[in-house]
């Protein structure tokens, strides 16, 4: 089974990319959302899920292996086959749909084409329980983070509400996997 590959972008399809490894091209379907990002001709890395069907091999591939995780957690729900999964994934970040599932927000899921309510409904329910144990632990990340950059700031003697804009500035560096030393400089450098 193949799961990951490495090469030289060959060519670049509407859904697919031909990656050239020491002359034998392999056609990998790609999610739309990142195959934008592809350069013809440069070095590539991605990871694969090999699905065997009747006589074919297909390949799909990854930039992350959170979003091959993905793929496979979304083939789990009942009406969702390789094709529609990719679909999602390519209209979706990883992160994004984790939100609509943990909130049960079936009206964003069907943004997705070919996605209708009824598939959308499946998948909140079938993997309401996966996303939101994942999701609940950046959030809590996220949180503890940020209760502790404020806490840091008013020990130090920092008004609360000049504690809070500054940790509001640093949303995106919290939400990186930055040290929490790091990020308390940061927010001390957003005083001066």
């Amino acid at each position: 089974m193949i799961s990951k590959l490495e090469g030289i972008v060959d060519t670049i399809n509407e859904n697919s990319v031909i990656i050239d490894i020491n002359g034998v091209g392999y056609e990998v379907s790609y999610p739309e959302r990142t195959i934008d990002t592809l350069v013809k001709g440069s070095k590539i890395s991605v990871y694969i899920k090999t699905i065997f069907r009747d006589d074919t091999i297909y390949l799909y591939g990854f930039s992350s292996i959170e979003d091959r995780t993905f793929f496979n957690m979304l083939q789990t729900v009942q009406g969702v086959g390789a094709k529609l999964a990719m679909t999602i994934i390519g209209f979706f970040e990883t992160k994004e749909i984790a939100k609509y599932v943990s909130a049960a927000d079936e009206k964003s899921i069907t943004m997705a084409p070919g996605v209708g309510t009824k598939v959308a409904k499946r998948i909140i329910t079938e993997l309401k329980d996966k996303f939101t144990d994942s999701f609940q632990q950046s959030t809590d990340n996220y949180s503890t983070k940020r209760n502790n950059i404020i806490s840091a700031l008013l020990n130090l003697g920092y008004p609360r509400t000049e504690a809070v804009n500054i940790v509001e500035q640093l949303t995106d560096e919290i939400n990186q996997d930055l040290e929490i030393e790091e990020l308390i400089r940061m927010a001390l450098r957003r005083t001066v």
